[in-house]
């Protein structure tokens, strides 16, 4: 009897306790909020007008690589000795001109998004701030970091709208 008052005290005191709140838990894809932003938008515009030149030229580049290759597989067992050097020599200063603009075109991509990240730095921690006080976030998790997200807990686009509406406002 002793023991069956002591289980029914103890049920009764876990029920009278109140449940405790489920953490608030988000994610958040740095990069992509950032990237997002109309900020974002205009230094790619203007990286794309900037590399123009260097973009038409890697187009062609990669036109005449393929046919040059399509030539050497057709034409291989026809082609004297002099024409198969010709052609390899030209193909390799195709290939590497090639290459060489590919890795500016990446550089100064990877310099934009590094340039525009620190610049969107401040900002962009400003607005995750504001919204995890808004909205009593208890965690903010890398989006990367997750195996699986709910699309309901994902804050990146209201911390892309709230960069926007920041950029968008006068300086004080």
């Amino acid at each position: 009897m002793r023991y069956s008052i002591m289980v029914a005290g103890l049920v009764a005191g876990l029920l009278a306790t109140p449940a405790l709140a489920e953490p608030k838990v988000v994610v958040l894809d740095y990069q992509a909020a950032v990237m997002n932003t109309d900020a974002a938008k205009k230094a790619k515009d203007k990286l794309q007008s900037d590399l123009k030149v260097q973009s038409d030229r890697i187009g062609k580049l990669r036109s005449e690589i393929e046919a040059m290759d399509s030539k050497a597989k057709k034409d291989a067992a026809v082609m004297s000795t002099q024409e198969k050097q010709k052609l390899q020599k030209d193909y390799e200063a195709k290939a590497q001109e090639y290459n060489n603009l590919m890795q500016t075109v990446q550089k100064r991509s990877q310099e934009m998004l590094s340039d525009l990240m620190q610049r969107m730095g401040p900002k962009l921690e400003q607005a995750v701030l504001d919204l995890q006080k808004a909205n009593k976030y208890d965690v903010i998790l890398q989006r990367q970091a997750a195996v699986y997200v709910d699309p309901t807990v994902d804050i990146t686009k209201k911390v892309t709208d709230k960069l926007n509406a920041a950029s968008a406002a006068p300086a004080k």
